[in-house]
């Protein structure tokens, strides 16, 4: 693929980072290029066989709500509820489901025909509860979710979710480049304050609305809690990132920091937004992406599957694991991250 490299797709010293030879935006495809198909043994990723029938919701149900489809909220009839591999209750036609549980903490396993299984907490006594559960098709695919969200194609452990759980404050730090001393100019500014306000929401699914941005000359000092800081500093990329236009200091939040080498550079800022999200370098042969420049540079800029990934990334806590396991700390009907 010539004129980029992106060098090893494990950052380091926890910069994640993007580099191409010229500072003309590039648009990839991935036609002749051999695909690379990554594995994970035992993994699958195939959703459960056939839910076992399910007794009808009980009108004293102690927790009730209703399930639907990730990202687009359609209802999802005949999911089943397991606790301790003992079925305890389904839903109907309209996703509707009630279950009698004791009091306290429960965890649970959801399956449905087409979706992927999730194991969540439940609190009971809770009304109103919305379970959301992913669609085994469409859009939706496992190996890809893997490398976009999990760093699957570093080649070690798969990573738990990195999303913020809260909207980030980014600034835009208005000071002379210091290598160069260029002045930043207005419509620079500009050009960052948009990125940030299209692909803040269209990520998240709506969550976050990328509206918190200010231009300061005096920034937070890096990594301050909530924060996300952008500058320009070509001698701190040629440190920290060797031939890369720009970098991020890590994957998803509470807070990082975006740095571009010269002025001609923050083109790439769509693209360090998206790790600012918690989105990783994908290998590039399972579906066309932004954050392998094989998807568009024109905006939206992220494809198709980008987003839907990434917003079900959004649909998830943090710390959420593969597939899809809840962390222990996350409970449904109870006090939610």
């Amino acid at each position: 693929m010539t004129g980029i490299a992106l060098g090893r797709l494990r950052p380091a010293l926890g910069a994640v980072a993007l580099a191409f030879a010229s500072r003309r935006a590039v648009a990839l495809t991935l036609a002749g290029c051999a695909a690379v198909a990554l594995t994970f043994a035992g993994c699958g990723g195939d959703s459960a066989g056939p839910a076992p029938t399910a007794p009808a919701p009980s009108p004293s149900a102690t927790v009730s709500g209703t399930v639907t489809a990730t990202v687009t909220g359609a209802p999802v009839p005949n999911a089943s509820f397991s606790v301790g591999g003992q079925v305890v209750g389904g839903s109907g036609a309209g996703g509707a489901f009630g279950l009698d549980l004791p009091d306290g903490v429960h965890q649970v396993a959801i399956s449905a025909p087409g979706f992927v299984e999730r194991s969540t907490r439940l609190r009971a006594p809770a009304t109103g509860v919305t379970l959301d559960l992913i669609p085994d098709a469409g859009p939706w695919t496992l190996d890809f979710y893997r490398e976009l969200v999990r760093n699957g194609a570093g080649g070690g452990e798969l990573e738990p979710l990195t999303r913020w759980d809260f909207e980030p404050t980014f600034y835009i730090d208005t000071r002379p480049e210091p290598t160069t001393g260029d002045e930043i100019p207005e419509e620079t500014v500009a050009f960052v304050r948009e990125a940030i306000r299209v692909t803040v929401p269209l990520l998240t699914d709506g969550r976050f609305t990328g509206e918190q941005v200010h231009a300061t000359d005096d920034p937070p000092p890096d990594l301050t809690h909530g924060a996300v800081v952008l500058r320009w500093n070509a001698a701190e990329v040629a440190d920290r990132a060797g031939n890369a236009n720009a970098f991020a200091f890590q994957v998803g939040g509470p807070a990082n920091v975006i740095v571009f080498r010269h002025l001609e550079e923050t083109w790439a800022v769509h693209h360090e937004i998206g790790h600012v999200l918690g989105l990783y370098h994908p290998l590039g042969g399972h579906r066309r992406s932004h954050m392998w420049y094989s998807g568009e540079l024109e905006p939206p800029h992220f494809t198709e599957w980008d987003i839907f990934h990434a917003q079900v990334l959004y649909a998830r806590p943090s710390g959420n694991l593969d597939v899809d396991r809840d962390p222990p700390d996350f409970v449904l009907g109870g006090s939610q991250r």
